[in-house]
């Protein structure tokens, strides 16, 4: 398998970072993760965005911010990829800073097992934690306290951390949350990372004419709701039915769920198909 090494196309055994790395040593660096789909990456364009806004954000460089559209093309080309994922990472090695840290870019295809097909038909569960990200609307290579509560899960529906601050419920560790209340769709909208695929659930809610809002969501309102979802890259749409030992409504995926799922698995295929 060929990765992107800094300006080298070299296979994955070649690639390596010193250990007196900036990014090992304080865990700083920003992160991105796309799909490709029949060769394509799926909505790129919106991924190399939110990764130059998330480099943005944490204040960090490289010397190919003009070039991920090239090295993504590259990479596919290079890997023959049809479907699978790429990560890509900008990582600062000096702890020299001047308005900005100067970062090396890495980027490689990888692939990811399939979720089971009775998560998305009978729904998942969620575990609730306490906790604030910082700078939420970055994505960064800290996932520490996603994977650490990940960890102590036995329960194998168990698919993610929905994180809160007792008020308020945000996200979770590697995604979005929807929630569905007499018929209106709610996805929280502050403290969070906006996510690609959040973003084309919005605009498949609009499309369908089903009301929707990007708002505040209380766990009041979370405990109380008809239906749930997560949007992600990985998880695409998959219900929710569980929330730690709270069951969500019937326990079943809900009819609005569904019709997201179903227009997304559709809109996929024909991104898939299109020229």
């Amino acid at each position: 398998m060929i990765g992107f090494d800094n300006g080298s196309y070299r296979n994955l055994s070649e690639i390596s970072i010193p250990i007196t790395s900036l990014s090992i040593n304080r865990g700083y660096g920003a992160f991105e993760f796309l799909e490709v789909i029949n060769g394509k990456p799926f909505y790129g364009d919106r991924h190399v965005s939110r990764f130059l806004k998330s480099m943005r954000l944490l204040k960090v460089k490289t010397n190919f911010d003009d070039r991920l559209n090239e090295v993504i093309v590259e990479l596919i080309e290079r890997n023959k990829l049809r479907n699978g994922f790429i990560k890509l990472f900008a990582l600062p090695h000096e702890a020299v800073f001047q308005a900005h840290y100067e970062a090396s870019l890495y980027a490689f295809p990888t692939q990811m097992p399939d979720y089971p097909a009775s998560f998305y038909a009978d729904g998942v569960r969620l575990v609730l934690q306490a906790f604030d990200r910082f700078l939420p609307k970055a994505k960064s290579t800290n996932y520490l306290a996603g994977q650490y509560w990940m960890n102590e899960q036995s329960d194998p529906r168990v698919t993610d951390v929905l994180f809160h601050n007792g008020k308020t419920v945000q996200e979770t560790s590697r995604g979005n949350l929807f929630v569905v209340k007499a018929g209106k769709v709610i996805t929280p909208s502050e403290n969070v990372l906006e996510g690609v695929t959040r973003g084309l659930v919005l605009e498949i809610l609009k499309a369908k004419q089903l009301p929707f809002a990007e708002a505040e969501l209380s766990l009041e309102e979370l405990l109380t709701a008809d239906e749930v979802f997560l949007s992600s890259t990985t998880k695409h749409i998959m219900p929710v039915t569980t929330l730690d030992d709270h069951q969500v409504a019937d326990g079943k995926p809900g009819p609005i769920t569904r019709e997201v799922m179903e227009a997304f698995k559709q809109h996929k295929q024909a991104y898939g198909l299109s020229s």
